[in-house]
């Protein structure tokens, strides 16, 4: 029972390098993205962000690829969320809220932000921020004690961006 076993894997094995020596990337794939890079003792063929395998040879070696890669870094999109491109205000959470709720928000470049509340009747309540803001995503809170049962407004204000959004407090 055993030989046929290691018969059937070495088998396999066999089948599967002879279908890979015989791989090759048509020239349509190539033509979507990929491209061939030559250098003095290698020439590499292969595609860029698809799965299919590209093939790299020289005088000594062949081997087959997938995805190119630049040992030392890797480009990914978390630098996106670092920095903002825009300005940002977001709703306050939760909302309605007791007396306390978080404010998020974001700053594109560095510069002076002020966060006021106010009342339906449009008077300044309390300042939440006032001061010079490095860019990023913030979260600032806003605390309603001592305020009564309500409707308030909450106001971001940073070189020319203005939003306002609408709390609800309930007590």
């Amino acid at each position: 029972m055993r030989p046929l076993f290691w018969l059937a894997v070495v088998g396999a094995l066999l089948l599967v390098s002879s279908a890979a020596a015989d791989f090759v990337v048509p020239q349509s794939v190539i033509g979507a993205g990929g491209g061939t890079m030559a250098g003095p003792s290698n020439i590499m063929t292969g595609t860029v962000g698809q799965a299919a395998i590209g093939v790299t040879s020289g005088p000594s070696n062949i081997h087959e690829i997938g995805f190119w890669y630049q040992p030392g870094w890797i480009l990914t999109g978390v630098g996106d969320e670092m920095f903002p491109t825009e300005y940002w205000f977001g709703q306050g959470y939760p909302n309605p809220f007791n007396p306390r709720a978080q404010l998020r928000f974001a700053v594109p470049s560095e510069g002076r932000v002020r966060v006021s509340l106010y009342n339906v009747a449009g008077q300044e309540v309390r300042i939440l921020l006032d001061e010079e803001m490095e860019p990023g995503f913030h979260t600032i809170e806003v605390d309603a004690e001592g305020l009564a049962s309500g409707v308030y407004f909450c106001r971001m204000v940073s070189g020319a961006f203005a939003e306002i959004r609408k709390l609800v407090l309930l007590k």
